[in-house]
């Protein structure tokens, strides 16, 4: 194993130190675990892909009307106190 040095800043080292404390593992086995699953999880998503596939799925969804669905909750909430 390779050893490299990271900067980082104070506040950023006190957060991976006590994380790491929680955790029970050294501060240098923990960010190894954050760097591997954060690039990790990153690598395997295209952004593009992503925004793509939600605008589609967003165009099919219904519109909504903000004042209407209110106004439907509004009188199931007094029908509910009517009874």
């Amino acid at each position: 194993m390779a050893t490299r040095t990271i900067h980082l800043p104070e506040s950023s080292y006190a957060l991976l130190s006590a994380e790491a404390q929680r955790r029970g593992l050294d501060p240098d086995a923990l960010a190894d675990e954050l760097v591997r699953s954060d690039l990790a999880a990153r690598g395997e998503q295209d952004l593009e892909a992503t925004l793509k596939s939600l605008a589609e799925l967003r165009a099919k969804l219904p519109e909504i009307d903000g004042i209407v669905l209110a106004r439907d909750a509004r009188t199931q909430l007094e029908r509910r106190g009517d009874s």
